[in-house]
Formats: C-alpha cells, sequence, structure tokens
C-alpha cells in the first residue's frame, strides 16, 4: 500500500508542476541547441596559429601618379596610374574619358573628411571580418587610403593590378583589358589570398566609374524590377535623407528563408539581369556582370547620399552570410549571447572567377533603350538568350485558369471545383468560334484534394483525373495553337504533406541548419539536384502526354546555395540546375513556361509569364522602363503580373501591356467567383468567364488587329516624353504613342486620346 501512495504522490507532484517541467526541458534543448550552433559555428570559423606581422608596403599615397596607355584598339583606349593602381578608358569615338576614380576637377575633395575623400578616390575596396571575433561587423577598407602594397603585370591587352591591404594580409588581383571590343574587368578567385585571421566577405570594384555631377545630362539605370532610372536633374525633387539602392542578383545573398521566397522579400531587391547602366551627356556604358553574377549586386548612389555626385557599380559577395540564433549561451570567448540573431560568414571563399564586361555607347544609342538593345545582342551571341517565335507566329492571348480549391469545414475539408479539363475545352471551342486560336494557357491548382508542395501527381478526379488530361491532349494535338501547361514548384516542401526526407532533401546553410520557413507548418527548401529528380519524375508521368507542357512556378525567381553534405551547390551551380531543368523538359519535348524572368530562363523558355511590369520604385526612382522586356521583345513571349480581369482600369492596364510589349492576360475560372470567397485564392475576386468572354474577347482582336505586325520585331525604343506619355518603337519603323492621363496629349505634332495610344506606321496609320 505504501508503493501504491508513493507512485501516486509522484505522479500528483508531476502533475502539479507539469508546465514548469515542460519550460525546462524546452529550456535545456534552447540551451544545448544553441551550443551545438556555436560548436558548429566556431568549426565554421578561420583559425591561425602563427603571428602575423605585416610587410612594409611600398605605396606612396602622395604621389599622384600619371596616366600612361596601357592597351588600345579601334574604339578603346585603356590608360593605367602605375602610382595608385587606377585607370581610365578612353572612347576614342567621342574621346570622353571614363574615370575610375574622383579627382579634384570633378569634385572639392579637399574639404571632406578622410574616409570619404579616400571612398571618392578608390578604384576597390573590399569588407572583411574577424574570424576570431565572428559577432563583430565587417570591417572596410579603400584601396587609396589602406591599399599600401601594389604590383602590377602588363598583358597583352591590359594590366593585371595586385592589391595588397598588408594589414589585414588581403591580397587579390584585378585583370583590365580590352577584349572583343569591349573593356572586360576579371577577379580570378585563386589570386585572392588571406594570410591572417581576416577573411574577406565583400567587395565594390569600381564604384566610382563614370560618376558624375548634377549638371551633366544623365542618369543611372539598374535593374530594379523590369527596370528603372534615376535622372541627375531631378536631385533637388528627392527627399533631404536620400538613400542608396541595392539590387542582389537573381536572389538575396543571405541564407534566410523569408528573403528567398516571400515575393517582397526576394523580389524587391533582386535582380532579374546582373547589368546597370550610366548616361553622361552623349556617352554611355552598360555594365555587365558575364562570369559569377550570382553572388554579386547592383548599387545606386544618387546624388545628395553624402556627396553630390551620382555613382552606381557592383557589390561583389565573396562568401555566403548566415543568420544563427543565439540562446542565451557562452560564445567562448568572455560573452554571453542573449537571444538575438546574428550573421556569421562561410570559412571557406566562393571558388568562382568573376569577370565584368562594359560597353560603350554613344549620340543616338546612348540611352536605356541602345543599352537594352546592346545586351540582347551580346546574350543571343553567346547562346544565353534562344528567340522561339517564328516568322508569322501569331499574337497569343495569355491564359490562367485556376481549376480547383478547398476550403476548410468544421470536420472535413471541402474540395471545390473551379474549372475542369471539359469545361477548358469548351472554353477553347468557344473562343475558337470567334477566330481566336492561339494561347499561353497556364493551368494551377490542378492536383488531386489541392495538395501543394511537395506534391506533383495526379490530376483531381473532380476536375477529370487523367482520363480529363488525355481528352486535354488529344484536344490541343487537334487545336496545336494552344498551349497549355501544368504548373508545378519542384523546390519547396512542406512537412504537413510529406513525401520527402527532411533531412537529406533539403536545403542547409554553413551552419549545418536547414533553411526554413512557414507558420502553421514548417517549409523547406528542396536541394536542387532533388528538384531535379522531382521535375523528372514528373515528367515520366505526363510522358504519355506530349502536348501537355510545364509551368514552373517560382523557378524563375529564386536561387540558393546549398551547403548540403549530400550534393552541395554553389548560386550559381543552381541558376544552372534550373537551366538544366528546363533544358530536359524540352529535351523531353514537352514545352516549357516559367514564372518570373531571372536571366538563366531565357535560354529554354518557351513562355515567361508572371513578368514584372514596373520597378518597385524607390524614393530615387524617377521612371520604371521596360529593359527586360526590351532584350525579350521578338524572341520569347510573355505576360506580365497583372490579369486585366483583376486590374483596377482595364483600359490603362491595355496600356501598361502595349508599353511593355505584353501579351493581353487574364486569371479566369468556370465557375462563379463567389465560391473563391474564404480560401486561399479569395484574392481573385472577379474571374468567371461567362462575366468576362466577351471583354477577354474584344482585348484580344483589338491587340491581334494594331499589334500583330509588330509581334515578334525587337522593341527598340522607349522614352518617356513627359509624365504618363511614353513612346515605343520598334524595328521596322513602328512608332507608338501612349497616353496614360485622363485628358488628351501632344507629342511630335500628333494629338494623342487620353487613355488611349496612336500608332505610326506598321499596320495601322495615325
Amino acid at each position: 500500500m505504501k508503493g501504491v501512495t508513493g507512485a501516486y504522490m509522484i505522479k500528483k507532484y508531476l502533475k502539479e508542476r507539469l508546465g514548469l517541467i515542460i519550460f525546462l526541458a524546452v529550456a535545456i534543448v534552447l540551451v544545448i541547441w544553441g551550443a551545438i550552433s556555436i560548436s558548429i559555428a566556431r568549426k565554421n570559423a578561420i583559425t591561425f596559429e602563427d603571428e602575423y606581422i605585416p610587410a612594409e608596403g611600398n605605396v606612396d599615397f602622395s604621389d599622384a601618379g600619371s596616366y600612361k596607355t596601357a592597351a588600345e584598339n579601334e574604339t578603346m583606349e585603356l590608360l593605367y596610374n602605375e602610382a595608385k593602381g587606377t585607370i581610365q578608358l578612353k572612347d576614342k569615338k567621342s574621346g570622353y574619358i571614363w574615370k575610375s576614380v574622383v579627382d579634384k576637377e570633378l569634385y572639392d575633395l579637399d574639404n571632406m573628411n578622410q574616409q570619404w575623400s579616400a571612398y571618392l578616390q578608390s578604384i576597390l575596396t573590399i569588407s572583411y571580418n574577424d574570424m576570431e571575433k565572428r559577432d563583430a561587423p565587417p570591417v572596410k577598407m579603400y584601396s587609396a587610403k589602406d591599399c599600401n602594397d601594389l604590383s602590377v603585370e602588363y598583358l597583352e591587352n591590359g594590366v593585371a593590378v595586385t592589391y595588397g591591404f598588408t594589414t589585414p594580409g588581403i591580397f587579390l588581383t584585378v585583370e583590365y583589358v580590352l577584349e572583343d571590343g569591349e573593356f572586360v574587368v576579371r577577379i580570378p578567385h585563386e589570386k585572392i589570398q588571406e594570410i591572417t585571421k581576416y577573411a574577406i566577405t565583400s567587395m565594390e570594384i569600381l564604384p566610382y566609374f563614370g560618376a558624375a555631377g548634377n549638371d551633366v545630362d544623365g542618369y543611372l539605370f539598374y535593374p530594379d524590377g523590369s527596370g528603372a532610372i534615376t535622372r541627375y536633374d531631378n536631385a533637388a525633387n528627392r527627399p533631404a535623407s536620400v538613400k542608396a539602392g541595392m539590387w542582389r542578383t537573381y536572389s538575396d545573398k543571405s541564407m534566410n528563408y523569408e528573403n528567398l521566397v516571400f515575393y517582397e522579400n526576394a523580389s524587391r531587391y533582386s535582380a532579374a539581369l546582373p547589368v546597370y547602366g550610366i548616361k553622361n551627356d552623349d556617352n554611355a556604358l552598360l555594365a555587365a556582370f558575364t562570369k559569377g553574377a550570382e553572388n554579386s549586386g547592383v548599387v545606386a548612389y544618387p546624388s545628395g547620399y553624402v556627396v553630390d555626385l551620382n555613382h552606381i557599380g557592383f557589390e561583389i559577395y565573396t562568401r555566403n552570410v548566415f543568420d544563427v540564433n543565439m540562446f542565451n549561451v557562452s560564445s567562448g570567448v568572455g560573452e554571453t549571447s542573449t537571444g538575438k540573431m546574428i550573421q556569421r560568414v562561410d570559412r571557406e571563399l566562393i571558388k568562382e572567377d568573376r569577370e565584368i564586361r562594359f560597353f560603350l555607347l554613344h549620340g543616338e544609342k546612348a540611352n536605356y533603350s541602345g543599352m537594352a538593345s546592346t545586351y540582347r545582342e551580346y546574350l543571343m551571341e553567346k547562346d544565353l538568350l534562344v528567340g522561339v517565335i517564328q516568322d508569322g507566329d501569331m499574337l497569343p492571348l495569355s491564359l490562367e485558369f485556376l481549376m480547383g480549391v478547398t476550403k476548410e469545414g468544421m470536420i472535413f475539408d471541402e474540395y471545390i471545383k473551379m474549372t475542369s479539363f471539359d469545361d477548358l475545352i469548351e472554353i477553347f471551342d468557344r473562343l475558337k468560334a470567334q477566330g481566336i486560336t492561339n494561347t499561353e494557357t497556364v493551368l494551377s491548382a490542378w492536383l488531386k484534394d489541392n495538395a501543394s508542395y511537395p506534391a506533383y501527381w495526379p490530376a483531381a478526379g473532380q476536375i477529370g483525373g487523367k482520363s480529363g488530361l488525355k481528352a486535354l491532349n488529344k484536344y490541343i494535338k487537334e487545336n496545336s495553337g494552344n498551349h497549355v501547361y501544368l504548373q508545378n514548384d519542384f523546390f519547396l516542401a512542406s512537412s504537413k504533406n510529406g513525401g520527402f526526407s527532411e533531412v537529406d532533401d533539403v536545403v542547409y546553410n554553413g551552419l549545418n541548419q536547414t533553411v526554413t520557413g512557414g507558420f502553421e507548418t514548417t517549409l523547406y527548401l528542396l536541394n536542387p539536384q532533388v528538384s531535379f529528380n522531382r521535375s523528372n519524375k514528373f515528367l515520366d508521368k505526363i510522358k504519355s502526354l506530349p502536348n501537355i507542357g510545364v509551368a514552373y512556378e517560382d523557378l524563375g525567381r529564386v536561387v540558393y546555395p546549398d551547403y548540403n553534405e549530400n550534393n552541395v551547390f554553389t548560386k550559381g551551380q543552381t541558376a544552372e540546375k534550373w537551366r538544366e531543368i528546363l533544358a530536359n523538359t524540352q529535351e523531353r519535348e514537352h514545352r516549357t513556361a516559367v514564372d518570373g524572368m531571372n536571366q538563366y530562363t531565357f535560354t529554354n523558355a518557351d513562355y515567361l509569364y508572371h513578368t514584372r511590369e514596373e520597378s518597385f520604385g524607390l524614393f530615387i526612382t524617377d521612371s520604371a522602363v521596360p529593359f527586360v522586356q526590351m532584350v525579350l521583345s521578338g524572341l520569347i513571349p510573355y505576360s506580365t503580373e497583372r490579369a486585366g480581369n483583376l486590374s483596377y482600369d482595364l483600359e490603362i492596364q491595355k496600356l501598361k501591356w502595349i508599353e511593355y510589349g505584353a501579351l493581353p492576360s487574364f486569371v479566369l475560372t468556370y465557375e462563379d467567383a463567389i465560391h473563391l470567397k474564404e480560401t486561399g485564392y479569395d484574392s481573385i475576386f472577379t474571374s468567371t468567364y461567362d462575366v468576362w468572354e466577351e471583354r477577354v474577347v474584344d482585348v484580344y482582336r483589338e491587340f491581334q488587329e494594331n499589334f500583330q505586325h509588330v509581334y515578334g520585331l525587337q522593341m527598340t525604343e522607349h522614352e518617356v516624353l513627359e509624365e504618363g506619355l511614353i513612346r515605343i518603337g520598334y524595328e521596322d519603323g513602328t512608332i507608338i504613342y501612349l497616353n496614360y492621363n485622363k485628358a488628351d496629349r501632344t507629342a511630335d505634332g500628333r494629338t494623342i486620346p487620353q487613355k488611349g495610344y496612336l500608332i505610326v506606321g506598321g499596320g495601322v496609320q495615325g
């Protein structure tokens, strides 16, 4: 009896203190996990046993030096200053000199503090971390102040300069050469040396190349969304506290789920193309990162950011950055963390060469339109942009159909059919009866039970299942103008759905932590090779449906590295794997549609959808420009993010499609949109095909009648004439004026109707 009483008392004691026990258990787990994180981070650090004594430098900072010719060709002359390690580039056609640093002729350097004076005169900056004090912020050094060891090797077509920052013991070589009519800058990864505990994390190369004051007629172009510009002469109209703009190539540099996946975080500060441009009067240049671009970013500094100079350049990330949670545990250096999130850098350099090419433009081509044409030609020459639009192709109508949704119930979830495969065939027949036989159609939410990541098969029985897909495949074969794509996402996975290993298949950062996010369920990123394998298995499933294409959701938006020991990937290798997924799809004779417009998709995309039709906009931005679209126009069909039926004003939306050379597009359902209420798709507030059919047909007919003749042609000109008044031009001489204003406007002696357009040349005469 005593034993029973003792057991009862123990149970009672445990029950009364259950909350405290759970709290202590959680605390112990957090402490252990924090200790593990610290241990992993410590292993990740660079350690050095030998004491480092900086060598005496050879640089006399008081020596101004002089510029002498290092190389030249028919169009350019490269000049080098041995005392400073700086360059100048002379455009022999115009005589204009592009300076790599700011001199006293351009700006008053005498009244500046030492740091900013050094920055303006630096061709190179580096940032580094002390790996024995990893929680401390990086230190920045400037070549004009802190690089005290210079050596140069003269090459046949330029110079290779080694910059030695002897205090931290960091040395790197930069090659400046003239090649193929372009100015090329290369940074070989094997020529970056770190001989102390200090590790280089990023650098800026040529940050003041082409810097100009507000008295110059010009602007900075940068890859914000579709593209954007900041005009020098508008500096007075900007906020007093001007901030710089920064865009990372393809996706954020931080290994953070929210920054990689969430749309606002992932897209707002990422660049679809690794380019920037400068226009100074009648001279311009386009800079393009042509090797190692995935670990770079563009930083734009408008006048008013400390100094009254406009400048822009590339930032290069030499190491990956990780976020680490600290849980009140000792860091091993006499300090205790307080649970904050800190950043750590990888112990390994990203082992890839970097290459930047500069293209010079003059006269009428010295603008962002000329930059777009130049970059387009370069991409096509290097087979990085492959056109799929053929002569005689009809301008298609862009459609997206929501197939089914799930509505949560008290006990069971309810599946609601919105569009079946039979419904889709009926809609195609109705369009055909009205003369519309060419579409680019993406089908979303078509999976069984409206399943999501990482499910990719089978089709929901309520919308027709496999037999419905077979019927649709047969219909498309007989009506080949309709291109239909099943949308899938192959790099996201939810713990709720299973079907993958949460250990072996997912992405890790350099601290051996999985990269996760989500609220009600844990969401993972999948290893790029796992994504490829899953996409290949999906292609096996649709092998008997050769006329059904694949729409790759988010593939044109997100790139990330993976430290998963089973299969390590750099960002560059991930971009290449995404390209391989698209190529494999085409090789297996299925068409490809891609959500987004990152450059690596340009080689194997049959259709791009949800492309950005504006910049995201910063206080420094004066105009959004369709730079990406000017590169793509006439080669790959594309639609924009905004559907006509979901726009606030369809007439304005039509103008935007015309300005950006995009297909008219609509998001539709066969069933009434009222069924989408209280589902994850309630933002689609009007989509019923019966309601929208007449307007869809009218809009398409308008585009077919007025713009069929420019489909397949390059947009060669885009210019903002005044607020709300745009002029675009095509390679056949067609000029289109667009007026977004609520009153008529006049341009070039012609009247453009309010909220309308005027076509001159081509198929319609104005």
